[in-house]
């Protein structure tokens, strides 16, 4: 008999104590279950997990802690594997990146094309991970890739390589800026929407600069008047190719004439 058992309250106790028994053989398995669940914890296992958040939430919902959660360690754990948040941050730029398809066009002018609407593309796929390429230069295996192939086909058409190298940084630019501010008005319109269309609060939003800039006096801001139809109208992919075809011709106007 357990000593710590009266001889009268024997059988309760013996049951008390199985029962006891039984739950920390039930914590140590459900321990043991919850370490084979545990997801492995690597650099590309951590791009996965901040990806989603960004997918989600955005990238300012990042945070080591964050990340470390979702593989039930601490935030010291993920130090093995990336400097800091920033670094990670990159990672994730990187493998966005590389879901674009490398152009494979053959006049200089559709490279460029190309390069600019896959890379907006990937972009607008991820909320607002465009704003990871600001004061950043990607160097994961499709952007390089795609830039090989632009600073290519402008080269050898006769682009300088000064002009080409610039270009490539200029349309980086252009393409991230485009995509972020898109994601700023996405966020915008679907905060204001509260239950409507997405489309009919950007209608509204469209009217209402109409409206504002209408009020302006015509014969002080002739020219403001004059275009002001236009300038509210066409797609955001309407006028993002409109720019890139832009920035297509400026590069173009730096081809030294033959001779």
């Amino acid at each position: 008999m357990d000593e710590r058992c009266s001889t009268h309250e024997h059988r309760s106790c013996q049951l008390g104590w199985a029962a006891m028994s039984m739950g920390k053989v039930d914590r140590v398995r459900a321990k043991a279950a919850k370490r084979a669940r545990r997801r492995p914890l690597s650099k590309q296992a951590m791009v996965d997990v901040a990806l989603r958040i960004v997918d989600t939430e955005g990238t300012e919902a990042v945070s080591m802690r964050r990340v470390a959660a979702e593989f039930d360690t601490g935030p010291a754990s993920l130090y093995a594997h990336v400097r800091d948040k920033d670094e990670l941050l990159r990672l994730v730029l990187d493998r966005v990146i590389d879901e674009m398809e490398v152009p494979t066009a053959d006049a200089w002018q559709d490279v460029v094309r190309g390069f600019a609407h896959n890379v907006r593309s990937a972009y607008q796929r991820h909320a607002d991970v465009a704003r990871l390429s600001f004061a950043h230069i990607p160097t994961g295996e499709k952007v390089l890739a795609g830039s090989e192939r632009l600073l290519r086909a402008m080269i050898e058409a006769g682009v300088p390589d000064r002009v080409a190298a610039w270009a490539l940084d200029i349309l980086s630019l252009y393409v991230g800026a485009d995509a972020f501010e898109g994601w700023i008005m996405q966020q915008r319109f679907s905060h204001d929407a509260r239950g409507r269309p997405v489309a009919e609060v950007d209608a509204d939003f469209v009217a209402s600069v109409q409206h504002d800039m209408g009020a302006m006096p015509a014969d002080r801001y002739p020219y403001l008047a004059r275009a002001l139809p236009v300038m509210t109208s066409g797609t955001s992919d309407e006028r993002f190719s409109f720019g890139v075809d832009m920035l297509i011709a400026g590069f173009a106007a730096q081809i030294p004439e033959q001779p």
